[in-house]
């Protein structure tokens, strides 16, 4: 860290940044972690996921399991979510962002049950996507319709 100090007064060059997270990777990175906060990533919640970045991104099942490897690689490398939520909220609207949410939504219900954690993790991504809690609800609306029309 000195060193990386002392090259930039010495005019040497700028230190390095990490890069903002692909936003197809943010998507994925967020939609694992809200599967694995109730430390049950059940097979439902991950055909699910599966099935959400397909269609979302319009990718087939080799470019889906690929992008779920680089999302766990990423996230990996990061403590928590921030860089993933804050990335999303830079660029995405708000009717992407209730398309995410509703995504968020139908992870968590996808084992048939609500899970305190779950039900945390979505309400703490209302901060950290910059949205009000009308549509965080309006997205678990959504998600409740999405999963009771195709039982």
């Amino acid at each position: 860290m000195i060193d990386k100090l002392k090259g930039l007064l010495a005019g040497g060059s700028k230190p390095e940044r990490k890069e903002r997270p692909d936003l197809k990777v943010a998507t994925a990175a967020i939609l694992l972690e809200v599967a694995e906060s109730d430390q049950d990533f059940a097979p439902e919640e991950h055909a699910v996921i599966v099935s959400m970045l397909g269609e979302r991104f319009d990718l087939d099942p080799g470019e889906v399991n690929a992008l779920i490897e680089e999302a766990q690689r990423q996230r990996a490398g990061h403590p928590d979510l921030w860089p993933f939520t804050h990335a999303i909220g830079q660029v995405y609207r708000p009717d992407e962002k209730l398309e995410l949410l509703v995504m968020v939504w139908r992870v968590i219900f996808a084992d048939g049950r609500l899970d305190p954690y779950e039900d945390q993790l979505a309400h703490r991504l209302e901060r950290m996507l910059s949205i009000n809690h009308s549509l965080l609800m309006e997205g678990k609306r959504l998600a409740r319709e999405a999963v009771a029309s195709q039982e």
